[in-house]
């Protein structure tokens, strides 16, 4: 499964309902304390490079999903496990030029509100058809959109299992699943990966990929936050 990600971010308010913005509404401090309990290995986004835990002085995050998700899962006909296989066909869609910075939608809007109106008025001149002035696709793996993720909620390393786990040491990963729960417990919050999710429709446990993964239950009940 090949996923797309676009960089306009959706938040929820009281008083607006859904709205577009250009950044999100909420980002990761620049100093994340750095918890007592620190994973064997994390991902430096800044390069994607996984690094010793132990030499990280700051907090991290933790990412949960599916590997179906990160590419095509294949059977291995001589060991018969699964492995990924990454052709680069993940989708980034970034946006330039966008005005306003937050645009509400049309029936959310009051007239006694002059702001309100103003952005109204911009949406009426331009036909609510298209105010995104440049559109950028670029393919990638499925690292690069875990990159540009973390980029834009200011996440400087984050935790997951297929670059902090040697996948071929059995040793490691029986090590490491067993400190699944403190990983998730300490992280400062965990990107929770769901593709199939949009601000349009509520989370479906039944139908979705994200909820049938054994692990996903346990992530989400030990995370600090969501």
């Amino acid at each position: 499964m090949y996923i797309t990600y676009e960089t306009i971010q959706y938040s929820r308010n009281d008083r607006y309902g859904y709205a577009k913005r250009v950044k999100p509404s909420i980002i990761i401090p620049n100093d994340l304390p750095k918890p007592d309990f620190m994973p064997t290995k994390l991902v430096r986004i800044s390069d994607m490079k996984v690094v010793d835990g132990s030499q990280v002085n700051e907090g991290y995050c933790a990412l949960s999903y599916s590997w179906n998700q990160s590419g095509d899962i294949l059977i291995d006909e001589t060991t018969g496990k699964y492995k990924r296989i990454d052709e680069g066909k993940h989708k980034i869609i970034s946006y330039d030029n966008i005005f306003p910075d937050m645009i509400i939608p049309r029936y959310k809007i009051s007239d006694d509100n002059k702001k309100l109106d103003r952005i109204y008025q911009v949406l009426e001149i331009m036909e609510d058809k298209n105010y995104y002035l440049s559109k950028t696709v670029q393919y990638v793996t499925f690292e690069g959109v875990i990159q540009q993720i973390c980029q834009q909620f200011n996440i400087k390393y984050i935790w997951y299992d297929q670059l902090c786990i040697n996948q071929e040491n059995k040793e490691e990963k029986e090590h490491e699943m067993r400190n699944m729960h403190q990983i998730y417990e300490n992280a400062y919050c965990t990107v929770a990966l769901v593709p199939d999710y949009s601000y349009v429709i509520e989370l479906n446990e039944s139908t979705q990929q994200y909820f049938k993964r054994l692990w996903t239950l346990e992530e989400a009940i030990k995370s600090r936050r969501l």
